[in-house]
């Protein structure tokens, strides 16, 4: 069956790479979610090891194909939908999450698991590498950005292994990363307002070459009390911990 270019549709079909994704997944006796399962090369596999299996996929063509390969499997249910218009609430709690989604939905599917977390544990996911390192960055990498501190508020996140473009029909420009996201049950650092933690983290990053003192509206009484949270006034987004973020959020909000 022929690709939709305007789907962006790529599909893993190296067998060793396929091998080495299933051998990475924690997912027997699990419930599970396939997003954009496409002709199902990996998801029958998934299936089998589910404990509850559903299989996404917005192409109707291939939801038909699907809805054929799993007529076997009792467990297995096959569901016609765009992934970030789709409340997963709607299948239960404690769900694993495994695609080889789209890059172009990259950010958006991001941000919609992160809306749907308390129903999630972990999510598996094969991104475009330089996406995935914008995921996985830490401050002082030229990678480093307002992704890299939203997801790191809400999971921790781990890189298993680089995929070639090669294994990709038709092949991709550029080579993808397959990352493991694990969401926080209690998260670790909680900011006192969140909406404005992260759009301060956000301006900040607007202007990635600005001193943090000049790219946030601080009043000169909070930008003399930088120093005093340990944070240099002089310093650059890059340079700052999602803590420090957090303490810079907190203290804003109690001289509010």
């Amino acid at each position: 069956m022929k690709q939709k270019k305007s789907l962006a549709q790529v599909f893993l079909r190296s067998q060793k790479y396929i091998g080495e994704i299933l051998s990475s997944l924690d997912i027997d006796g699990k419930i599970v979610l396939e997003i954009g399962a496409g002709p199902g090369d990996i998801s029958v596999a998934l299936a089998r090891r589910a404990r509850r299996f559903f299989c996404l996929e917005v192409d109707p063509r291939f939801c038909r194909l699907l809805e054929e390969k799993f007529k076997p499997y009792a467990n297995a249910q096959v569901i016609q939908a765009d992934i970030v218009k789709f409340p997963v609430s709607r299948l239960g709690k404690n769900i694993v999450v495994f695609s080889n989604a789209p890059y172009q939905i990259s950010s958006k599917l991001i941000k919609h698991l992160i809306k749907y977390r308390n129903y999630l544990t972990k999510a598996f996911l094969t991104f475009q590498k330089e996406f995935a390192q914008k995921l996985l960055a830490k401050p002082f990498e030229e990678q480093y950005c307002f992704l890299s501190c939203y997801l790191e508020y809400y999971a921790k996140v781990k890189k298993i292994f680089e995929i070639p473009k090669k294994a990709f029909s038709p092949q991709p420009k550029v080579d993808s990363t397959f990352i493991e996201i694990d969401f926080y049950k209690k998260l670790p650092l909680k900011a006192k307002n969140e909406e404005l933690l992260f759009k301060i983290i956000q301006q900040s990053f607007s202007q990635p070459r600005k001193k943090i003192i000049n790219s946030l509206k601080l009043s000169q009484s909070q930008k003399d009390f930088l120093p005093s949270l340990k944070i240099n006034p002089s310093c650059r987004p890059g340079e700052l911990k999602l803590k420090d973020f957090v303490v810079l959020v907190d203290f804003l909000v109690e001289r509010a």
